[in-house]
């Protein structure tokens, strides 16, 4: 019957008020039905209705089926509840049609509702239970329903069984779901295809190809979805063996079987070997070029997967939203921005820009590219938005800097009706992190202890970062012994936080704990504690961190380089930091700048001055950092002239504006000098607010050379900034002491009083034996502490009798300190 026709017939006789026979009612919402034509099923419902013809429950039924499969659900819905009578096909179209519009939850409350009306379900009511089951992501009302099947005795049917096999599998639940398999009276190949998917698809590939073996002896030959869930295996062995079946088999022109095959390969990154699959393929789908396009885009070769884009248009396949999103993330990885928008042009002109998946990856491009505007109307171009969108934004105003739009991000999010999830939490604790605000972090914290993620390794390494860059370690400990499953993201984040405040013995602990724990370390984590045992000076253990690098299956690192050139300049042994420095092949500004700093900081400004020179022979553009160590070489050198030199040039020669750190090296270079008004001025002049740390300074300068009124003033500015700054008024105390002014000097001790200000006793370290001890000045609490105390006496007498007197005006503020 040809529709266009049927309908003029049905128009003329609605005309007339005539009836028609309801076979020809029932043929024509058959046409609508495999057309998908809504409104031409609507006319027809229409015309019923209009000349009072009261329609079979078959016909109902088959409007119901109708809307439904055309996502009317609302007309659907009408009709459901205008129905004088409803028999077991009602419910299982409204169920299942619930279903495929993704409507999981109303299908399973529609499946109690036909029970509490007393209808009996049948075996295709059960299915579309179960695929809602899985819909719904919950467990237990799948097992619900699996308790409903054992009562009803429709536990025996093949296709029953399979689909509990198949719905726990997919739930995780791969326990019950080879005990269901093993518990079936009668097996077919989707049985078996179903528990060998269900083992693959949870990682257990070993047992899907023993189950792919039994199949085999058990007389059953194998499909191409057989064959689909045992190619998850990523053992190159298994993988030819599987090959040569399939061509025994002649599935190898199998569309399906070669996608499969042809991922397999890439995942043992035999990519020419998924090549050649591709290329022989006699015919290919868009799963086939999607999936070849995604093996190139994680292989980095990106000019490949743009190729492969290229050619599918050629061949007429049109792309999909996971053919662009793929393509999207590439571009995003290797910046590719005129390539990323030509493809936003044309997913705007074949109306994927709305698609969730594509607009996401659309997001991620455009933040990579810095282009927060672009990134906006992507954002809101989508037509539904999903949780990887907000979440998407989010990151992306972290990744820009705009912390506070992050924040408020967040909060929209909530309010737009969107959980948070780990990835939402991770990034606002990234922006508080930045934005220094503790208080709205721990408040972040609060959320999610309710809502039990702070065990997972992923949010709590971020709680542990934050923590830590806040100086809270005490805080951060706590979090890292409360994250269930520990993973080296997580060790890694705690060996740092305690670097970060200056712990550097907890991180050489902590890296024994991890060795305990079976945790095998990597690059981060030695640069982390190579680090720790710079700040605590722990030659010997820098040395045996250095020797296990060495012996470690970690391949020559950069950053664990530039670590141990730190670690030994910072220990002073210089020799040992240039070794490093020679063997290392790959060398990046940090290398440079590492090295130039360690000369710096014992002392070799000529050395220093040198390696910059060759630095710059090397094409290697200096950063801020080694323009603060070439200052620091000046500063301990004396050379006045040379750091206004380097000032100079790293503004006006490689375009770095300077800032407080090198305001506070030329303010150092100019006191030590002696050219404190010129310090000063420089301060003064400077374009953006001075921190405590130039004061500070100055005021050191100040008092190296006696300038009280400039040391006053200096302090003025300091507490201005930090009221609770204890160098300061140890400086200021110093100064008057210097000058014979004792009463100023215990004036600043009471005002320090007053303020609550005390001093942060002097730590140092040193290792003995490979061990590292910690001492505090006025601190007994070492276990050789008299004996330490009886050295120190006995030292400071052979000092007076070598003709060394020692500066009484530096110790007055200890004592003080001693008699509070």
């Amino acid at each position: 019957m040809n529709l266009e026709l049927a309908l003029a017939t049905l128009d003329s006789l609605s005309e007339n008020g005539d009836k028609l026979d309801p076979r020809f009612y029932n043929s024509v919402i058959s046409l609508c039905i495999s057309k998908g034509a809504l409104e031409d099923g609507i006319r027809l419902h229409s015309h019923i209705v209009k000349i009072g013809h009261q329609p079979d429950i078959f016909l109902e039924n088959q409007f119901l089926n109708l809307y439904l499969k055309c996502g009317d659900i609302g007309s659907a819905l009408n009709l459901f509840n205008g129905m004088c009578r409803r028999n077991t096909v009602s419910w299982n179209v409204m169920i299942a049609g619930y279903c495929s519009n993704g409507w999981f939850l109303e299908a399973l409350h529609l499946f109690r509702m036909m029970l509490v009306e007393g209808m009996l379900p049948d075996q295709l009511t059960y299915l579309s239970a179960l695929k809602a089951s899985v819909g719904s992501g919950d467990p237990k009302h799948g097992q619900q329903i699996h308790s409903h099947l054992i009562k009803t005795g429709f536990l025996t049917s093949v296709r029953v069984g399979n689909a509990l096999i198949s719905m726990y599998a997919k739930l995780s639940n791969l326990e019950d779901a080879e005990i269901m398999y093993r518990n079936m009276v009668e097996r077919d190949v989707v049985s078996w295809n179903s528990i060998i998917t269900a083992n693959a698809q949870n990682g257990c590939n070993y047992r899907a190809l023993t189950l792919f073996v039994e199949m085999k002896k058990e007389g059953l030959s194998a499909d191409e979805f057989t064959f689909g869930g045992v190619l998850k295996t990523r053992d190159l062995m298994e993988v030819k063996q599987l090959h040569a079946q399939i061509i025994k088999s002649r599935l190898e022109d199998n569309v399906f079987v070669g996608s499969a095959l042809l991922d397999a390969y890439a995942k043992c990154e035999i990519i020419q070997d998924a090549y050649l699959i591709f290329n022989k393929m006699s015919s290919r789908n868009i799963v086939t070029w999607n999936t070849m396009i995604s093996v190139c885009v994680e292989n980095d070769q990106v000019d490949k997967s743009l190729q492969l884009f290229m050619q599918m248009g050629e061949q007429g396949i049109f792309p999909d939203e996971y053919s662009i999103s793929s393509l999207f993330k590439a571009i995003a990885t290797h910046s590719k921005i005129e390539e990323g928008k030509q493809l936003h042009a044309l997913t705007i002109k074949v109306g994927l820009h709305t698609d969730a998946l594509v607009g996401n990856t659309i997001i991620t491009m455009h933040s990579k590219h810095k282009s927060v505007c672009d990134c906006q109307k992507a954002f809101e171009s989508i037509s539904e938005l999903d949780c990887i969108s907000w979440n998407a934004m989010i990151q992306m105003y972290v990744e820009n800097e705009q912390f506070e739009q992050a924040l408020t991000f967040f909060n929209e999010m909530k309010y737009s009706g969107f959980d948070h999830d780990e990835f939402s939490f991770v990034s606002v604790l990234a922006a508080c992190t930045s934005l220094s605000w503790p208080r709205m972090g721990k408040a972040v914290h609060g959320n999610l202890i309710k809502m039990g993620l702070v065990p997972d390794a992923f949010v709590g390494s971020s709680l542990i970062d934050m923590y830590a860059k806040f100086g809270v370690v005490s805080d951060a400990k706590q979090v890292f012994n409360k994250v269930e499953h520990r993973d080296l993201i997580a060790w890694n984040s705690m060996i740092v936080g305690f670097v970060q405040n200056d712990n550097g013995n907890a991180a050489l602990k902590l890296l024994c704990s991890m060795w305990e724990e079976n945790v095998e370390p990597d690059n981060f984590t030695f640069a982390g504690v190579l680090a720790g045992c710079a700040d605590i000076t722990a030659i010997q253990q820098g040395r045996q961190l250095h020797a296990m690098v060495l012996k470690s299956r970690i391949p020559a690192d950069t950053a664990v380089a530039n670590s141990l050139i730190t670690m030994y300049a910072s220990v002073g042994s210089i020799k040992e930091a240039e070794k490093v420095f020679s063997k290392l092949m790959a060398k990046n500004v940090v290398s440079w700048t590492a090295m130039v700093g360690g000369y710096a900081q014992n002392g070799y400004a000529k050395e220093a001055f040198e390696l910059f020179e060759k630095m710059k022979n090397f094409q290697v553009k200096p950063n801020g950092i080694t323009f603060v160590a070439l200052l620091t070489a000046c500063s301990h050198a004396g050379l006045t002239k040379q750091a206004k030199m380097f000032f100079h040039m790293m503004e006006f020669e490689y375009q770095i504006t300077p800032d407080v750190e090198h305001y506070a090296c030329m303010v150092d270079v100019l006191g030590r000098a002696g050219r404190l008004k010129e310090a000063e001025e420089l301060i003064n002049k400077m374009p953006h607010e001075p921190n405590a740390l130039v004061w500070r300074m100055l005021l050191g300068a100040s008092r190296i050379h006696g300038n009280l009124d400039r040391g006053k003033r200096s302090m003025e500015k300091i507490l201005a900034l930090e009221p609770g700054d204890s160098a300061a008024y140890v400086l200021l105390s110093n100064l008057y002491a210097a000058q014979g002014n004792w009463e100023g000097a215990v004036g600043i001790k009471r005002l320090m009083r007053e303020n609550g200000v005390r001093k942060e006793p002097g730590k140092s370290w040193i290792e003995v034996r490979n061990q590292v001890h910690q001492f505090m000045a006025g601190d007994f609490s070492h276990p050789q502490a008299n004996q330490i105390y009886s050295k120190l006496s006995e030292l400071l007498v052979k000092m007076k009798v070598a003709g060394y007197i020692p500066q009484i005006d530096s110790y007055f503020h200890d004592i003080g300190e001693e008699t509070t």
